[in-house]
């Protein structure tokens, strides 16, 4: 993941590249554990990613699939130091 800023209390912000920019993103810490503790692997998320990212972050409709592609990539290695 990329890296993470703001004092302790406000939420924490991630910049991950989506489509070769790089994009702060509110949750993403939160919502990978989320899913990962519901025991959902990578290659089922696809929907729920956008849906989860969407409360927290505007994404636009005309970027979804950059974001989604970005965001699989992204959990895919979190989910990847968990199972190890």
């Amino acid at each position: 993941m990329g890296k993470t800023c703001c004092p302790s209390g406000s939420p924490e912000v991630t910049m991950v590249n989506v489509g070769g920019i790089k994009v702060g993103l509110i949750g993403v810490g939160e919502i990978f554990k989320k899913l990962y503790e519901s025991g959902k692997k990578p290659e089922d998320v696809r929907d729920e990613l956008i849906n989860e990212f969407s409360i927290y972050n505007y994404i636009p409709s005309e970027a979804q699939n950059e974001y989604v592609k970005a965001l699989l990539e992204e959990y895919k290695k979190y989910y990847g130091e968990k199972v190890k």
